[in-house]
């Protein structure tokens, strides 16, 4: 969440809601953390405090979504771990399925 953009109880708020339906997807626990607003940023954090060996990047449709836009999953790879991009599908897409 971007701080100028969000307060922090935005983050708090978007991973209590998150949490649930992933755990449920996972079929298990899973961990929540806020880092840094700035996602690059963010996710070396990760990397270096829990040694994670994947990165699952989830964001908003492509024509919306920041992410996309700053070319993070690309990015990110360059971290050296294999990364999977999860883009949400649009209203207008799911309409059409």
């Amino acid at each position: 969440v971007d701080p100028e953009d969000q307060a922090d109880t935005e983050a708090q708020t978007t991973i209590e809601l998150a949490v649930p339906l992933l755990e449920k997807a996972a079929g298990g626990t899973v961990e929540s953390m806020i880092g840094d607003p700035e996602p690059l940023a963010a996710i070396q954090d990760a990397i270096n405090i829990h040694g994670f060996d994947e990165l699952i990047i989830s964001t908003l449709p492509q024509r919306v979504s920041k992410w996309l836009k700053l070319d993070l999953p690309s990015k990110a790879a360059g971290l050296g771990l294999p990364v999977t991009t999860v883009i949400a599908s649009s209203r207008e897409e799911r309409a059409l399925a």
